[in-house]
């Protein structure tokens, strides 16, 4: 006799091959992790890195570019938070991310932390816009503790670009999670059959496994 769990484990074998054979013909997604860490330098000092930077297909631009660029705490730096961050260093200056190519992105997550002593909390407010042209914000508040704490975003996805400024009392920002979205090609009905056909192969060895034993 075949007990239920079994009976919910074939439905979920057939079901999960029938999900990959669809979304095979949607979207697919890749994680990305801006880091900054091949800027990191030694000593105390602090370091420019001009008005553009760009890593893994994105790129931050500090659109004020008649005042200070991004920059960065040496490792060896008071105000170093235990990994590289970048910082917008013109005050009220606007940040910018965008795809290199243009195309729209779903930005996750954002590590923020204080930039100056002594550490003070503050508010960071973030403007997405979507492909259709909508806008949405999300804002974070800092503790004032020294270190970076983690936030999340909500609806921050579909966008073309991504914007922040840097308002007194100021923060650094490292380890920005974002999502690429690609369109992947409808696979051809054979493919799809034969998914499920290995699916129903491998159910179907199960049974005679679990027939066998009873």
């Amino acid at each position: 006799m075949i007990n239920s769990a079994f009976v919910k484990k074939l439905a979920v074998a057939t079901l999960s091959a029938t999900a990959i054979a669809i979304g095979m013909g949607t979207t697919a997604q890749a994680l990305t992790v801006i880091d900054f860490e091949s800027l990191a330098q030694p000593g105390d000092g602090t370091t420019d890195q001009g008005f553009s930077y760009t890593e893994d297909g994105y790129t931050l631009t500090n659109t004020n570019i008649n005042q200070f660029p991004f920059a960065t705490f040496n490792t060896g730096k008071s105000r170093y938070l235990g990994s590289t961050a970048l910082y917008n260093n013109s005050i009220d200056g606007t940040t910018v991310l965008t795809r290199n190519d243009g195309g729209i992105f779903d930005l996750l997550s954002i590590d923020l932390g204080e930039l100056n002593e002594p550490f003070e909390s503050s508010t960071v407010t973030f403007v997405g816009t979507k492909a259709d042209n909508s806008v949405i914000s999300n804002s974070f508040n800092l503790n004032g503790v020294k270190g970076f704490q983690t936030f999340a975003f909500t609806d921050f996805t579909n966008l073309v670009s991504t914007s922040w400024q840097q308002i007194a009392p100021f923060h650094q920002f490292d380890n920005i999670v974002v999502s690429d979205i690609t369109t992947k090609s409808v696979p051809e009905t054979a493919s799809v059959l034969g998914l499920l056909s290995f699916a129903a192969l491998g159910a179907g060895s199960a049974l005679k496994r679990k027939k066998a034993i009873a």
